[in-house]
Parts: structure tokens; C-alpha cells; sequence
């Protein structure tokens, strides 16, 4: 039993001595990841976006909007032709300044039409005659749901002195979500959620975070949106390690180390417009130290929480 134990531990210390190379190796490229994704950003905020009763987004650059049609630019060619819509068949337009302009708040349906007919139900022998030529039920169109992705910053990060950003992406009909996490710390020492750290480890410093996380939402047709799910953090830090003692005066050493994290997140996303969202969420976990704390703080879980806002595309 022993000998199985001892091979189970040296098999997760390989495993998380893997992890901290590729986190290190990635984190080299974190600053130009997040750059190139805040100039990508910064790119799709200055256009127009049409959102048709289709389903679609038409990027372009609205020149003209009259009482039947609507006139734009293609916007990766706003020298050539000028396309022309008709206005039954647009929802909204979100205008580069981030204004929305609601163009058909009650579309019929949002699925392509195939026929120019009405679309109803064909009556069988078992359907009641008062249900005969019924017309087929109308699909709601929630405008909150339309963008799948946000790009948010960590408030409650920024107050301890942490620039955490998160990419939260939506799919199977809004029910599940992916979370990113990239975050680094310009703290000169350990915040108050890593207390135990810094208790225990002299001039403890935080460098960086990332995370994986991955939810789920019971309902997609709420402003505000409940989520649980599980979440792995991974931080590393630096701190002083003692390596001799004499005559009462410490010698330090320069070292590094990590803390990998498994929690359960509950938390909402409050929709205040189909573009700006702010997020809620706390983590509760247990952390596996790749240095061990004092006595004391042995067995204590992890905890995380996020105040994020952010643009939802």
C-alpha cells in the first residue's frame, strides 16, 4: 500500500512539474497574446454590426437608414459598393460608438425563410378542428443572447493590485460556457486571499495567474444568469528561502514555487445590455502547494472570487 501511495505522488509531482513548464513557457507570450487580443477588440468595436432576423451579423459601416431599407458598407471595403437591406429583416444595429439602435423588436422568426408563404400547421385526423390553419408557433428572439463571447476584466483583482483579464465563451444554445483566465501581479506582495503563503514563505510575491473553468447554466432566457461549475487556477509566486542559519542572522536564497487549484464556482452574469455584461462569482477548492506551508495552514481550501465587467461580441 505504501509503495502505491509513494508511486501515485511521484507521478502527480511529474505531472505538475509539466505544468509549470508549459505555464512558464506560456506566459513568456501572455503580454502579446492579450495585446493582440485587446488591438482584435478594439477592431470589431469600430464597426457597425447588423443583426439580421436570420441569425447573422453583417459587419459594414451604416451609410443611410430610410423608412423601408437600410444602406452600409462592407467594412473591410469601405470604398466599394453600397449594399441595401430591408429593414424587416434586421433586429438591431450596434453602431461603432457602442449605442444600439433597435430596428425590429418583434421579428416574425429568426430562422432563413425558405418560402415566401406563411409557414402553418397541416391538419390530420387528429387534430381538433379549432386547431385546423393554425399558424405555426412564433420563436421568441432574445437580444441579450445573440453574442456568445465576453472579454471582461477582474475588478476585485485590480484591487489587489492584479490585472486579470477572462474570455468566456457561450455554446450549446447558451447552457454551457468555457472560461479563460490570464492574469498578472504588480503587488509587491501577497494578496489578502494568499495570507497563508505569506505567512509562511518570507517577501512572498504573486507573478501570474491562469485558469480553465468550465460551466454550466440552467436557463438561457434571463437577464441575469445563475452558473456552477468547476475551475483549475494555477499561480506561481517568488519568495525568500531560508538556507542557513548562524548566529542568529538568516541567509536567504531566491525561489520560486506554485499552487494548483480545483474548485467549484457558483456565480451570475448580469446581461445590462447585449453588449455590456458584469459578472459575479466565487471559488471554493482544494490547492496542492508545490512547497509546503506551515502546520497550521495545512488543509486550508482555496478560495477565488471575481467582480468582472466586460464587452460581450
Amino acid at each position: 500500500m505504501q509503495a502505491n501511495q509513494s508511486g501515485i505522488k511521484v507521478f502527480l509531482s511529474y505531472l505538475l512539474y509539466i505544468f509549470n513548464l508549459v505555464i512558464n513557457k506560456q506566459m513568456r507570450i501572455l503580454v502579446f497574446t492579450l495585446f493582440v487580443a485587446l488591438l482584435s477588440l478594439s477592431q470589431g468595436i469600430s464597426q457597425d454590426v447588423l443583426y439580421t432576423t436570420s441569425g447573422n451579423k453583417i459587419q459594414g459601416k451604416v451609410s443611410e437608414i430610410n423608412t423601408k431599407e437600410i444602406k452600409y458598407k462592407d467594412f473591410n471595403n469601405l470604398e466599394g459598393p453600397t449594399y441595401v437591406i430591408a429593414k424587416t429583416d434586421v433586429v438591431l444595429i450596434q453602431y461603432s460608438n457602442g449605442s444600439t439602435d433597435v430596428i425590429n423588436s418583434n421579428p416574425n422568426t429568426i430562422a432563413p425563410k425558405t418560402e415566401p408563404t406563411v409557414s402553418y400547421v397541416r391538419p390530420s385526423d387528429n387534430t381538433k378542428p379549432s386547431e385546423k390553419g393554425k399558424p405555426a408557433e412564433k420563436k421568441e428572439f432574445n437580444l441579450y443572447y445573440l453574442n456568445n463571447n465576453m472579454l471582461s476584466i477582474n475588478a476585485l483583482a485590480l484591487a489587489n493590485g492584479d490585472v486579470t483579464l477572462m474570455y468566456d465563451r457561450d455554446f450549446c444554445k447558451n447552457h454551457l460556457s468555457l472560461s479563460f483566465l490570464g492574469g498578472y501581479s504588480f503587488n509587491s506582495r501577497m494578496g489578502g486571499l494568499n495570507l497563508f503563503i505569506a505567512d509562511s514563505k518570507d517577501n512572498a510575491k504573486k507573478k501570474y495567474d491562469a485558469g480553465f473553468g468550465i460551466n454550466f447554466m440552467p436557463r438561457n432566457t434571463k437577464r441575469v444568469q445563475y452558473f456552477i461549475g468547476l475551475f483549475a487556477k494555477y499561480m506561481s509566486y517568488d519568495y525568500r528561502n531560508v538556507v542557513d542559519i548562524a548566529n542568529n542572522q538568516k541567509k536567504y536564497d531566491n525561489a520560486s514555487a506554485y499552487q494548483l487549484a480545483i474548485m467549484i464556482s457558483n456565480g451570475w452574469v448580469f446581461k445590462v445590455s447585449p453588449n455590456f455584461n458584469f459578472k459575479l462569482f466565487g471559488s471554493i477548492g482544494a490547492p496542492v502547494n508545490s512547497v509546503e506551508l506551515k502546520p497550521q495552514y495545512m488543509g486550508v481550501p482555496k478560495v477565488y472570487l471575481g467582480y468582472c465587467f466586460g464587452y460581450r461580441f
